[in-house]
């Protein structure tokens, strides 16, 4: 079970790795790249601060509180939101009250949202999660 676990938080990875390269043209796996634009750093900081304190469901209504058309900064956040999420454990995600579907739930949502929905579709169109 443990490597099934573990394939999909690769896969959600990748899936965000790929969406920020193809839309932000940056790659979250080179040291020399921000993680964030400057734009939101400080909101981003406060965000991973909430998700290694527990507070992961306080973090991430935040999260979809602040979601606004056609803001690329926030749109890129949100995705190394979830993708921070993402590498957490089964273990911490179910002490605090959450899940991996619950990742990729929110993931599609946010991605949704920003109207790239059709292209997550893509990767995940044969891939149960």
């Amino acid at each position: 079970m443990l490597e099934e676990k573990d394939y999909i938080m690769r896969i959600v990875h990748e899936w965000i790795r790929t969406l920020i390269k193809l839309i932000f043209n940056k790659d979250i796996d080179k040291d020399d790249e921000e993680p964030v634009s400057l734009e939101v750093i400080e909101q981003y900081k406060k965000l991973l601060s909430m998700i290694d304190d527990g507070e992961i469901n306080e973090a991430e209504n935040i999260l979809i509180d602040g979601l606004k058309e056609g803001d690329r900064a926030y749109f890129e956040m949100a995705l190394l939101f979830y993708e921070k999420l993402s590498g957490k454990t089964d273990e911490f995600l179910a002490e605090h009250d959450y899940s991996r579907e619950e990742v990729v739930d929110g993931l599609k949502y946010v991605v949704n949202f920003y109207g790239y929905g059709s292209l997550l579709d893509a990767f995940t169109e044969d891939i149960e999660i």
